[in-house]
């Protein structure tokens, strides 16, 4: 297994194991906001898009557990939207062209249906990299996962006049999103004529999880 700094390699596999081992729950808590502040930083992991499909599932499963969300999540998940969005040489090392799209949904579960998350979620600084991948910086899969987890971040009172701001924006690029998505689909995928090219599209699709867009 990989290591990171002498940590555990993957978030999901440290806090599976100090629950079952880790006595010290201060020990096991700086441990997993340590690997968050440094996740950002390391340009050579190759089970990194691994580490955020496991972080995914644990937002799914567990959308309101406090832990992960008071440990840093949501700052590493911005901090690596922005570096995909800004790296684009990392990007495409391994298969970290998938992080920004699990990072937008690992955002999206755990302020679904939880305000006390989303604000967290605001005060973290998630909407600004949501809205550059909103903006098309990657493809039209990662503008569906932004704009799901926008969408969540302005449900509630306490968060509305937050997300508010860039009122205008985000209704310009929602509008144009739906009106253009089946175009660009067919475009990119279901006009393909090559069969190779659009069996590859395909993969991709279901590698980033596209029943969960």
């Amino acid at each position: 297994m990989l290591k990171c700094g002498g940590e555990w390699s993957t978030v999901a596999d440290m806090v599976h194991h100090n629950q079952r081992q880790e006595p010290n729950p201060s020990i096991r808590s700086n441990g997993i906001k340590n690997y968050f502040k440094k996740m950002p930083l390391v340009d050579e992991d190759q089970e990194l898009v691994l580490v955020l499909s496991g972080l995914w599932t644990m937002a799914m499963s567990q959308p309101n557990d406090k832990e992960l969300p008071s440990l840093g999540i949501f700052e590493c998940m911005a901090s690596l939207i922005n570096k995909g969005i800004n790296n684009k040489s990392w990007l495409q090392k391994n298969q970290n062209i998938y992080i920004p799209y699990y990072a937008a949904h690992i955002i999206g579960s755990y302020t679904m249906n939880n305000v006390e998350f989303a604000m967290k979620a605001l005060d973290c600084g998630v909407l600004v990299p949501l809205l550059e991948l909103l903006k098309g910086q990657m493809t039209w899969v990662e503008q569906r996962v932004a704009i799901r987890a926008i969408g969540h971040l302005a449900i509630y009172e306490k968060t509305f006049k937050g997300v508010a701001i860039y009122e205008e924006e985000i209704v310009k690029l929602a509008m144009k999103l739906a009106s253009t998505c089946l175009e660009v689909v067919y475009k990119e995928f279901v006009g393909v004529k090559d069969l190779n090219v659009r069996l590859k599209y395909h993969c991709d699709l279901l590698t980033r999880g596209v029943r969960g867009v």
